[in-house]
């Protein structure tokens, strides 16, 4: 009967290890799995674009945005062929290079008015990496037509801020050739002195229009005849 119960014990215990052990290799892969979802899951993502400006749609920004979850480093944007005002390259192109895009930021610059883009296409592609130590890069390339925005148009500011902010210059521009001395504010200023000769004046009109004129030939008095 010993022999019987040792030996119970003796497997009870084979089991509990080799349910430990599994237990490990199940959480260990676990752990794997949940690290590449979350690699998978968090990755940068930078495009770049030309689009009208704000302020004035007549000209083009130069755009270029993180629309992942997860920081970019070392962001590299080209553009096939190279845009018109940097072709002779006597200057560099704004936003060649970027050292770090957070998720959800965006960066622009000024790159010429849109007559030098009109209807033209862009081979554009964008590199970056996930970490800065990476030697790995990841990248992206795709087309980007000018002839999406033929007919583009809108009214007025395209945000009430930009409304605000033009509102705002134009009221300090006026305010600046009045402190100039170049504008001059007209008012009319009256005391109660000025209004009290006023009236009289007036009810002095009003009195002269008012009293009875003298027919041509009447006598002044009633005694007095007339020659």
């Amino acid at each position: 009967m010993g022999d019987l119960i040792a030996s119970i014990q003796t497997w009870s215990m084979a089991i509990t290890a080799l349910a430990t052990m599994a237990l490990g290799i199940f959480t260990w892969v676990l752990a794997l799995e949940t690290k590449r979802l979350s690699r998978a899951t968090a990755q940068a993502h930078v495009v770049a674009s030309l689009e009208p400006n704000q302020w004035a749609i007549n000209h083009v920004d130069l755009v270029v945005a993180n629309t992942g979850n997860a920081s970019a480093h070392d962001v590299a944007v080209a553009f096939s062929p190279e845009l018109e005002k940097y072709k002779d390259g006597s200057k560099g192109r704004p936003l060649r290079h970027i050292s770090v895009l957070k998720p959800g930021q965006s960066v622009s610059s000024y790159v010429g008015e849109h007559e030098l883009f009109h209807d033209k296409t862009y081979q554009v592609s964008t590199s970056w990496k996930h970490r800065p130590s990476e030697h790995k890069r990841q990248s992206l390339g795709y087309e980007l037509s000018m002839g999406d925005y033929e007919g583009y148009g809108h009214l007025g500011a395209r945000s009430p801020f930009i409304q605000m902010a033009e509102q705002l210059k134009k009221l300090r521009e006026d305010w600046e050739w009045v402190a100039r001395g170049s504008h001059k504010i007209k008012t009319d200023n009256y005391s109660g002195d000025d209004r009290e000769k006023e009236r009289k004046r007036l009810e002095a009109l009003r009195k002269r229009q008012t009293k009875p004129q003298r027919k041509p030939g009447k006598p002044k008095n009633e005694g007095e005849s007339q020659e």
